[in-house]
């Protein structure tokens, strides 16, 4: 009778590994997904100059709205560099250089923030990466593509009807800002 072991044991060690195994891949996981962030290289932030270059590539006419800025906005000049923009029909494309990340990052987390309110749900295609000096994200829901892009200390917020994202992308391919990573 000593020698009987318990009906659970067996169960119990299996319920052990598969809790070790899965603990294993989660932390396996963490350590690549750290040491890809940690290694990976930053974007290199565009000139306006080479936005204003990949507009015009694109057949349309981009315009300098700085002014526009800082008319509207009077804390805008403290650090606000250059704005470049143009709308066509449905399309719309700013592309923002500023003095410092961090009035980057502002413009992106409003136009991120806006985008996810206005145009978020359940029916969507939503894209984001994210890495040392830059956050890019990407939606596509209900016949809207909208952009908020941050690298470094430019920012750009781009939106058009689905059916002309090629348009926005093409721009934001010569600039090399629609992948993660420098190609």
């Amino acid at each position: 009778y000593s020698k009987r072991k318990p009906a659970y044991t067996s169960s119990v060690s299996t319920k052990s590994i598969i809790l070790a195994f899965i603990f294993v891949i989660i932390f396996v996981v963490f350590i690549i997904l750290w040491f890809s962030a940690l290694f990976s290289e930053p974007k290199t932030p565009a000139t306006a100059d080479e936005v204003w270059a990949a507009i015009e590539e694109q057949g349309y006419k981009p315009e300098d709205i700085t002014d526009r800025y800082y008319k509207n906005d009077s804390d805008a000049f403290l650090s606000l560099v250059k704005c470049i923009a143009f709308k066509e029909n449905d399309i719309e494309f700013q592309f923002f250089e500023f003095n410092n990340t961090n009035s980057a990052i502002d413009i992106y987390g409003q136009a991120y923030h806006n985008i996810r309110i206005t145009h978020n749900s359940w029916q969507k295609m939503e894209t984001s990466y994210e890495n040392k000096n830059y956050s890019l994200y990407f939606l596509d829901s209900h016949g809207k593509y909208n952009v908020s892009i941050f690298v470094e200390n430019t920012a750009v917020y781009a939106y058009c009807d689905s059916e002309n994202k090629y348009e926005i992308n093409q721009i934001l391919d010569k600039i090399d800002y629609l992948t993660s990573g420098n190609n």
